[in-house]
């Protein structure tokens, strides 16, 4: 489990990034999300490896925004499982 994962969309949940959320279109999702997630990076660094770690953790519980916004921002290949 990834524990930085989880911290971060407490974060997110607590800082009100996801008021109004399924009224937001997915590119407005998206960048509410990058910018919650690059906030949360900046106190919290993270590495390489608890990335990928992280990213698992997004999709496994069908959080897409939210690993496709850390894919990006670590440089990594989002990979949507089916």
């Amino acid at each position: 489990m990834s524990e930085w994962a989880r911290r971060a969309h407490h974060y997110l949940n607590i800082t009100g990034r996801f008021r109004g959320f399924r009224n937001l279109s997915d590119g407005q999702k998206y960048q509410v999300v990058k910018e919650g997630l690059l906030e949360f990076l900046e106190q919290n660094p993270l590495s390489k490896e608890e990335a990928e770690e992280a990213l698992e953790w997004f999709l496994s519980r069908k959080k897409i925004h939210e690993a496709k916004a850390l894919a990006k921002i670590m440089k990594l290949k989002f990979r949507r499982r089916r």
